[in-house]
């Protein structure tokens, strides 16, 4: 898919694989609370950067709304966008809020709930070629 110069820049972010993606995340997140899915359910999510090796996810959570335990294959990151959001990972608990970030190891079992109404970015790493050491 390529760009038009006539789009828009929220236009422009539905390219999920171009080489340069520009996102305006309140937008993105005005419009994921809008959607029927965030409308039908308890949280949503819609995936702005699809890459190899990486992908992107804004993930909106009604206060209540929550994700399952559940892992990522790969490491991931999360930041917060909006709200409080209570990450568990085991018996840890931390408070996840606008500008806060965690990392994560591949595999490990971790659960998401929106204390209010809230958001987050998720990263998805991937797989990446062997490390090359030069003598």
């Amino acid at each position: 898919m390529g760009t038009d110069a006539s789009e828009t820049p929220r236009a422009r972010a539905h390219h999920v694989t171009d080489p340069l993606i520009e996102v305006d995340l309140a937008t993105e997140l005005e419009s994921l609370r809008a959607s029927a899915s965030y409308q039908a359910a308890d949280h949503a999510a819609k995936t702005i950067v699809k890459q190899p090796g990486i992908r992107v996810v804004l993930i909106a959570l009604k206060a209540g709304g929550h994700m399952h335990e559940h892992h990522a294959d790969c490491a991931i990151t999360v930041q917060g966008v909006d709200g409080h959001v209570e990450f568990r990972v085991g018996e840890t608990l931390v408070a996840l809020t606008r500008g806060r970030l965690l990392t994560l190891a591949a595999g490990v079992p971790h659960r998401v709930t929106g204390i209010n109404e809230s958001a987050l970015l998720l990263t998805i790493g991937g797989a990446h070629g062997p490390v090359v050491t030069l003598a």
